[in-house]
C-alpha cells in the first residue's frame, strides 16, 4: 500500500494464540446454556427494535462493549460480533481505539501498524488530565502515523464508506492528516485555546479498504477512529483496557465520558467488569453488599451518556487461585457474592443481565476450565481464545434466543 510513507509490517491482532493446542474432547463439553435475565425484555428492547430495523439495509445497530482483559484481545466479543453480522449484516468495525498497542487493546476485525513516536495514556494508569475518549485509551502521536485495514472474520476485505477520526484539541497541539487507500481526504488542526474533544468525519461513496492518519507540526492525542460500511447491520465495538476495574472509570474528569458516548449514539451499552475485583474483602460477607457502590460507580459513569440505549451487564469469569502455602488450586471465595451484587446493580439501572459465571458452571468452574487442555491457561483466572470463543457462543445463543422471543411476542 502507498500512503505517503514507507511500507510497514502489519500487526495481525488475532495471532497470539494461533499455535495453542486444540481443546480436548472433555473441554468441548464445558459451559452450559444460560438465559438472559431481562423481564419483559425491558433492558434490551431498544436494541432489539433497532436490530429489527437493520434488516432494511440502512439502519445500524451499534453496541459498545466495555471491559477488562477478557475482551482486550477481542476475545468473546469477536464471536458475538460474527454471529450478529451473520444474522443482521456487516455495518463495519465501528469505533476502534487508537491505542494500536496490543498491551492495551486489540481488535480482530482490523489489521494495524504504526510508525514514529507514540505514547499512551489509559484510565488504568492515568496521566491524560481526565480525558480518555470513548475507549479509555489515548494514543498520543508525535509526528508518527498508523494504518488500519478493515476485514471480515474470514479475511476478505470489506469496503468501508464512512470514516471518523476522534481526537483531542488543546494549546500547542499540532495538525493531523487523514487518507484512505493512499489518497488524502482531509487535514485539520488540533490547536485550541482550551482542551476539548473533536471529531473529523467524512463519507467516501466509492469505498476504501485502508485508513491512514498522522500528525505534523506537533502532538495530536488520538482517541480512535470509526469505520463503517455505509449499509445496515450490526456493530459490536469492544472497548477493553487491560487491567481495569470499576474504580478505573473514576479517572475520567467529571462528565468527560458522557459526551463521548452521546456522540457515538449507541443502541446497546455492555459492561463487563469485576474480573480485577474478585479478591476484594468486601465480597466475603453480607452477600457482597459493600462491593455494590464500587461496581455501581463504574457502571453509572459508563451509562451516563447512553440516552435511550439498552444496557447489558455481564459478570466476569469464575476465578481460582493457587495457595502459596501448599500449592493447591482453590476456588476464589466471594464469586457468588460478586455475581449477586452485579445482578442487583443491573436491576437498579434497568439493564439486562447475563451470568458468565453461571455459563462456565458456577462455583469452582474456573478450576475445571483451567485444567482443560486448549481452554485453560493455568492461572485459573483467564481462559484461552478457544475458551472465550465458547463463552462468546453461549452469550450469542442467549442474546439471539431473547431477540427471537421478543420478536415473536411483539
Amino acid at each position: 500500500m502507498t500512503n505517503g510513507f514507507p511500507r510497514v509490517g502489519l500487526l495481525v491482532l488475532t495471532a497470539l494464540a494461533a499455535l495453542a493446542p486444540g481443546p480436548s474432547e472433555a473441554a468441548t463439553k464445558l459451559g452450559k446454556a444460560t438465559p438472559i435475565v431481562d423481564p419483559d425484555h425491558a433492558g434490551l428492547r431498544h436494541w432489539f427494535e433497532v436490530l429489527q430495523r437493520s434488516k432494511d439495509g440502512t439502519t445500524v445497530a451499534r453496541a459498545l462493549h466495555y471491559g477488562d482483559s477478557t475482551i482486550v484481545a477481542d476475545g468473546l466479543a469477536r464471536t458475538v460480533r460474527a454471529r450478529l453480522v451473520e444474522r443482521f449484516g456487516d455495518a463495519g468495525p465501528g469505533f476502534v481505539s487508537a491505542a494500536l498497542n496490543p498491551t492495551w487493546n486489540q481488535r480482530s476485525d482490523v489489521k494495524a501498524s504504526r510508525r514514529g513516536a507514540w505514547e499512551w495514556r489509559t484510565i488504568l494508569l492515568g496521566g491524560a488530565g481526565g480525558r480518555y475518549g470513548l475507549g479509555g485509551i489515548v494514543g498520543i502521536v508525535r509526528g508518527g502515523s498508523a494504518t488500519v485495514q478493515a476485514v471480515n472474520p474470514a479475511g476478505e476485505v470489506v469496503p468501508q464508506k464512512h470514516v471518523e477520526l476522534w481526537y483531542q484539541g488543546g494549546a500547542g497541539y499540532g495538525s493531523y492528516w487523514v487518507s484512505v487507500d493512499g489518497r488524502e481526504i482531509g487535514r485539520g488542526s488540533a490547536a485550541s485555546a482550551s482542551t476539548d474533544d473533536r471529531r473529523f468525519q467524512l463519507d467516501v461513496p466509492d469505498g476504501f479498504s485502508t485508513l491512514a492518519f498522522g500528525a505534523t507540526g506537533g502532538t495530536v492525542p488520538m482517541y480512535g477512529f470509526v469505520l463503517e460500511t455505509g449499509r445496515g447491520g450490526a456493530t459490536w465495538e469492544a472497548l477493553g483496557v487491560t487491567g481495569v476495574g470499576s474504580k478505573s472509570f473514576s479517572t475520567y474528569a467529571k462528565e468527560a465520558l458522557r459526551p463521548q458516548v452521546e456522540l457515538r449514539k449507541p443502541d446497546l451499552v455492555v459492561v463487563m467488569l469485576g474480573g480485577n475485583e474478585a479478591g476484594y474483602p468486601a465480597l466475603l460477607s453480607k452477600g457482597g453488599v459493600a462491593y455494590e457502590p464500587t461496581f455501581d460507580g463504574g457502571v453509572s459513569t459508563i451509562l451516563a451518556g447512553r440516552g435511550e440505549a439498552s444496557c447489558l451487564i455481564l459478570t466476569p469469569l469464575d476465578q481460582g487461585f493457587v495457595d502459596e502455602v501448599d500449592g493447591t488450586a482453590r476456588s476464589r471465595p466471594g464469586m457468588a457474592n460478586l455475581v449477586a451484587a452485579q445482578s442487583r446493580v443491573a436491576q437498579k439501572h434497568g439493564c439486562a443481565f447475563w451470568s458468565t459465571w453461571e455459563a462456565m458452571g458456577g462455583e469452582g468452574s474456573a478450576l475445571t476450565w483451567g485444567r482443560a487442555r486448549g481452554i485453560g491457561t493455568g492461572d485459573f483466572v483467564h481462559v484461552t481464545p478457544a475458551g472465550l470463543e465458547r463463552l462468546g457462543g453461549l452469550l450469542s445463543d442467549a442474546l439471539l434466543a431473547d431477540f427471537d422471543a421478543w420478536s415473536a411476542g411483539r
